[in-house]
């Protein structure tokens, strides 16, 4: 075992010497078997600072932007976007490195299912309270979980005190989880994430910018409010397979060919920092149709 930030996980891997990442049988193995894979270092420096201007400057996200408080009032700020753009927030998605890893450890084509960012501020930044992410896909038509995953991308350093993820390592085996509705959020059978938290652990995930944790759409996680003096901000990005397509239409994207682009593609987009206009942003607030279909959580 590792000492420092990899002393407490299971699954952490970093690039080759030429900059690319291999999908080898020690990493789908470790994936199958952990429900996730860190590769440290997917992003330079340079590179995450692009995909930071994203967030900070990028004309057509900022009004794209909304608040959501957690349960006890803290807000965290998102955006939600569903094309995979033609910008630092779209090609870092469509990299050969992070792209052509998902369809290796999903084992199929894949594409842009939505993207998002989620800025804690400190010291107000709310926090997550435990789901599984398809706890809220199972309600789009969505069959398969495990042809569905994220890429959790650290544009800052994130660390335990400005709300780093907390995750059940191979809580994915589990299945689905009963979610219910909680404020905005939902929450899994708490019941059930005690005794996986008892039979499992509970690794918090602690990255430094340009690390990406890839995790299964069935992992149970949380996080918790930042109480820093340091913002966390994370690019979020969703994969469906193509074998996977949505029976129905509804508020995210069906089957769209997602072409992936050179590693280098970011960096050259730098050069220029052409802002894509085309990006259609969504927001809970205005229709939480998405939620219908799940009950509210009751509070004794």
């Amino acid at each position: 075992m590792e000492t420092g930030i990899d002393s407490d996980l299971d699954s952490v891997f970093k690039l080759s010497g030429d900059g690319r990442f291999t999908v080898t049988p020690e990493v789908l193995d470790s994936y199958k078997k952990y429900g996730y894979i860190i590769i440290r270092g997917l992003l330079t420096a340079e590179e995450s600072s692009l995909v930071e201007e994203g967030w900070n400057v990028d004309p057509y996200l900022q009004p794209g932007k909304y608040p959501q408080a957690d349960d006890k009032g803290d807000l965290m700020e998102l955006a939600v976007w569903d094309d995979a753009s033609n910008d630092a927030t779209g090609l870092v998605g469509r990299s050969e490195n992070l792209a052509g890893a998902v369809e290796k450890l999903l084992g199929d084509e894949v594409y842009h299912y939505h993207s998002k960012f989620l800025c804690k501020p400190p010291k107000t930044g709310g926090s997550f309270i435990w789901h599984q992410d398809y706890g809220y896909w199972y309600h789009n038509s969505l069959h398969f979980p495990d042809d569905m995953c994220t890429a959790f991308i650290a544009v800052d350093d994130i660390r335990q005190d400005n709300g780093c993820l907390k995750i059940i390592p191979g809580s994915h085996k589990c299945g689905r989880i009963e979610h219910l509705k909680y404020d905005d959020q939902i929450q899994a059978d708490l019941e059930r994430v005690e005794y996986y938290k008892e039979k499992l652990g509970v690794q918090e995930v602690v990255l430094n910018k340009g690390d990406v944790l890839i995790f299964h759409s069935n992992i149970l996680h949380r996080s918790d409010k930042n109480d820093s003096d340091r913002r966390r901000l994370v690019l979020a990005i969703a994969y469906n397979t193509k074998r996977n397509n949505p029976t129905k239409p509804h508020h995210h994207p069906q089957y769209k060919e997602m072409p992936k682009v050179t590693n280098d593609a970011l960096l050259e987009w730098g050069k220029t920092k052409m802002w894509d206009s085309t990006k259609v942003f969504y927001d809970p607030r205005i229709s939480k149709k998405h939620m219908d279909n799940i009950k509210e959580r009751q509070v004794k």
